[in-house]
């Protein structure tokens, strides 16, 4: 544990919601795609949190073989009463994740957070948020936020994915209720960055929500600053990996 706050002090970000815990009952798996799960926890009492932040999630009653912990976003929004994360389950899943899927109906999970800045700000006019792959999960969060609590923000997501884009009916359900929600679905490094491009022409009042593999995110960074946006518009997760 102090492993992780030492890591987490390395950041300017405010970490100090990490210091909460509390212990989460598994709940229930959903299979989203072929490797991509879902996983519901519950609790007596949740802590507040908003939507997109992540959390540090451990498995205390399981024998996990190297790293023991794991950050994940939260993909639930505090409306639902749960905490949902996201995962890909690889055909040679880690020790965490062989435990992760193995879990039990009523099995304890320990949590640390949520924390971060990958949310909604009151100064936030437009914002425009890039997803990739699994890191679709804060945004299926912050959607389902805005679409409980009648918050229709101009909000642009591209969502890109190679394959199947998890919770795409979700977020299609969600488009009826928030007029002002566009959602582009890409495969393809070149269409995000079109239409990335796009947006940047008129992105003054605009922020940009990163999420996605250390790799696409450092490049859309780039992108973005080479196109003249400012680093305090752009936002994304502070952690490597899902």
């Amino acid at each position: 544990m102090l492993d992780i706050i030492s890591r987490a002090c390395l950041h300017p970000i405010d970490y100090s919601g990490i210091l909460r815990t509390t212990t989460l009952q598994f709940k229930e798996k959903i299979q989203e795609t072929d490797n991509t799960y879902s996983f519901i926890f519950t609790a007596s009492k949740l802590p507040n949190w908003k939507a997109g932040q992540h959390a540090i999630f451990t498995l205390p009653e399981a024998y996990v073989e190297g790293k023991t912990w794991r950050p994940f976003s939260v993909a639930s929004a505090p409306s639902e009463n749960v905490i949902r994360i996201g995962t890909i389950v690889p055909p040679e899943p880690s020790s965490f994740k062989q435990k992760l899927v193995s879990l039990q109906p009523g099995d304890k999970v320990r949590m640390f957070g949520p924390y971060g800045e990958l949310c909604l700000k009151s100064n936030m006019k437009k914002i425009v948020a890039v997803a990739g792959g699994i890191g679709i999960t804060p945004f299926r969060a912050i959607i389902c936020d805005l679409a409980n609590n009648g918050k229709n923000v101009d909000f642009h997501l591209i969502y890109s994915a190679k394959s199947e884009h998890v919770y795409k009916n979700e977020l299609e359900n969600w488009k009826h209720k928030l007029p002002n929600l566009k959602i582009t679905y890409t495969t393809t490094a070149d269409e995000v960055n079109a239409e990335l491009l796009n947006e940047v022409d008129n992105s003054k009042d605009t922020h940009f929500l990163l999420s996605g593999a250390p790799g696409m995110i450092e490049a859309l960074r780039k992108n973005l600053i080479d196109n003249q946006v400012t680093k305090n518009h752009i936002i994304n997760d502070p952690f490597k990996g899902y």
